[in-house]
């Protein structure tokens, strides 16, 4: 029989109108908003393989929301996987994105916009966030803009601001 622990890390983070939010958003996508394709997958799975699987997700809504990692790893390695966390965690926060990690980011979120636009309910989601938190009718083109115009410096602010090991709540 395999048994996995379930470890949920993570912070209260911002609200989604906090100026900081798109550096946020972008430093979310490099520590592993798409699971292995961030850092905490090339890690924590790839490099060491202890995890069955490891994402971040960040939740900004009208009250600060929470910037969640999570990962599912034998029992045997929570230790080492959560120390693993704070590894990461600790360099996103003392050095931020790479220039590469944040241009790859940028061209990722840019770029899957029009694939999440490709079903009604991809379509409803999108547009419901536009009216909730009051981003104009025009937000769906003034995105990429947005985003292109965050820079190395914002995302190392918005990390060093919301990532400190020694705030981490955590969960198996």
């Amino acid at each position: 029989m395999l048994f996995r622990s379930d470890i949920a890390y993570g912070f209260t983070s911002i609200t989604r109108s906090d100026p900081s939010y798109y550096a946020l958003w972008l430093m979310n996508n490099v520590l592993g908003q798409y699971a292995l394709g961030g850092r905490l997958g090339d890690s924590i799975r790839e490099r060491q393989g202890m995890a069955y699987y490891t994402f971040s997700a960040l939740d900004a809504n009208v009250i600060p929301g929470p910037l969640m990692i999570r990962a599912g790893v034998n029992p045997a390695n929570v230790e080492r996987a959560v120390a693993s966390i704070d590894a990461e965690v600790a360099k996103m926060a003392a050095e931020g994105p790479t220039d590469k990690e944040l241009t790859e980011s940028k061209q990722y979120l840019i770029g899957s916009m029009p694939r999440n636009l490709e079903t009604n309910l991809g379509i409803a989601s999108f547009l419901q966030s536009m009216e909730y938190f009051g981003l104009g009718l025009d937000y769906d083109v003034r995105l990429p803009s947005l985003l292109r115009a965050v820079s190395r410096d914002q995302v190392h602010a918005a990390a060093r601001a919301v990532l400190d090991t020694a705030r981490a709540t955590v969960v198996v």
